[in-house]
């Protein structure tokens, strides 16, 4: 069963999925090409979240939770906005990351796509089961997450990390536990409409 509305949404969440796929190639390739076309994104979810709240607020009560993901979404775009301005830092500083903390970003890019394109298949299908997943995914992320932030200080410590390096690693690993954050939250939002719109037996 799909849930009403989801066509609408699906947009919002492919600028997202391109715009974090764009900043990841950025963050690998130092590319400000692709840093470019991913703010560009950045505007056009800013302006779909705008127009598709003011949308959804006119759908049935059953959709109440969906309206609020728009806004869930332009967050992402948000944080990615904000890997985005550490970037161009790291790129104007010419400031160096070690392989440990390369390989760190890139794990941690790589399931914030995976959680981002389940929120988004999430939102269609109102799968419980998928829902359950983002949220272990999501757990596991934060985990993992913490577990790169204590690495890096020890590097830091043992002055295998440079000082000017630990602010922009930092700023990078807390914009992408935002996107696993809103991830989240998305899903509580769907699973949360599934439930409602679950006739009683």
């Amino acid at each position: 069963m799909m849930i009403p509305t989801a066509d609408l949404l699906y947009p919002i969440f492919q600028d997202a999925l391109e715009m974090l796929t764009l900043t990841h190639a950025a963050f690998i390739r130092h590319d400000a090409g692709s840093l470019d076309s991913a703010e560009v994104l950045g505007r056009s979810i800013h302006k779909r979240e705008t127009e598709l709240t003011e949308g959804l607020l006119w759908g049935p009560p059953e959709t109440a939770p969906l309206r609020f993901i728009p806004s869930h979404v332009e967050r992402i775009g948000d944080a990615l906005e904000g890997v985005i301005r550490s970037l161009r830092e790291m790129e104007a500083e010419a400031t160096p990351f070690t392989e440990g903390g390369i390989q760190e970003v890139r794990n941690l890019f790589d399931r914030a796509h995976g959680l981002l394109e389940c929120a988004r298949d999430l939102t269609r299908t109102g799968n419980q089961v998928l829902a359950r997943h983002v949220e272990i995914e999501c757990m596991r992320f934060q985990e993992v997450a913490s577990s790169y932030a204590e690495a890096h200080e020890t590097r830091l410590i043992d002055g295998v990390c440079q000082p000017q390096a630990s602010s922009a690693y930092l700023a990078i690993l807390d914009s992408l536990r935002e996107v696993a954050r809103h991830s989240r939250q998305i899903a509580h939002r769907v699973a949360a409409t599934r439930l409602a719109a679950t006739p009683p037996s």
